[in-house]
């Protein structure tokens, strides 16, 4: 059953003729800003070889090992499983796939396992990883970026179907959406600093068009069935637990 990254990455490379150099618009998984160009794709799988040309003095692919480099002079290396090799059996491969980079500060993996695969953030400074479903869609400001897990909560055990991040060195979740039963989420574009404009389908998979949207209570989406929600707003980077309360004094002859 081909994954349905596999089927995304068909359709963005089909985009990325009619609009070069324009945003993933419709595609939903993976913003074209980020991906190395040309975009190509081989038997449905995105190639590397857009990455080493553009990027050939940091990264390096040796068959299974990909060498990718680090400030300092450091490197990471990332190595498909063994079982990727041809002789190999096809349900123990895990494949790594470099197919773009976020500026100078992360390189963005395609992690390809049997099932439920998925996208890897790798910071360029530290090797630091950050497991997302699919590729970030950055805002306008580069300050945030939306990601989508389109996989299934049953068989990949997702965390969020939609999930906002504050971008820096180190990004953090700061708002996600997990739905109770079936809806599907695609991302259109950011519209300003302040709102995403999604496509959404629910059980009967007829697709919406919907938003997510920063008001004053904080991000609230509108699900397929025209409900709000405020979805699960992160704590605080810097919040602390309170203090435990002391405890009463008691008196050292045991008298109360």
């Amino acid at each position: 059953m081909p994954h349905i990254f596999l089927r995304t990455i068909i359709i963005i490379a089909a985009l990325a003729v009619l609009k070069p150099g324009a945003a993933a618009a419709g595609a939903g998984f993976f913003d074209l800003r980020t991906l190395c160009q040309p975009l190509e794709i081989h038997d449905g799988v995105p190639q590397e070889s857009a990455c080493v040309r553009e990027m050939p003095a940091t990264i390096l692919r040796q068959g299974r090992k990909l060498t990718l480099s680090l400030a300092g002079g450091k490197t990471k290396v990332i190595t498909d499983d063994k079982a990727c090799e041809p002789e190999g059996p096809e349900a123990s491969c895990i494949s790594y796939r470099l197919v773009g980079h976020i500026g100078d500060r992360h390189y963005i993996v395609l992690v390809s396992p049997y099932e439920c695969p998925y996208v890897m953030l790798i910071n360029r400074r530290t090797g630091a990883e950050l497991n997302i479903g699919s590729g970030p869609f950055l805002s306008p400001n580069g300050k945030r970026f939306i990601a989508i897990d389109p996989r299934d909560d049953g068989n990949c055990g997702i965390d969020y179907r939609i999930g906002l991040f504050s971008y820096g060195d180190n990004p953090k979740l700061e708002w996600s959406y997990k739905p109770d039963d079936f809806e599907q989420y695609q991302v259109d574009t950011w519209i300003g600093d302040g709102r995403v404009r999604l496509q959404a389908s629910g059980e009967t998979n007829k697709e919406a068009p919907t938003d997510l949207t920063r008001a004053a209570q904080g991000w609230q989406l509108r699900r397929p069935n025209g409900e709000m929600s405020l979805g699960t707003a992160a704590a605080p980077v810097d919040a602390q637990p309170a203090a435990p309360k002391p405890a009463p004094a008691t008196d050292p002859s045991g008298s109360r």
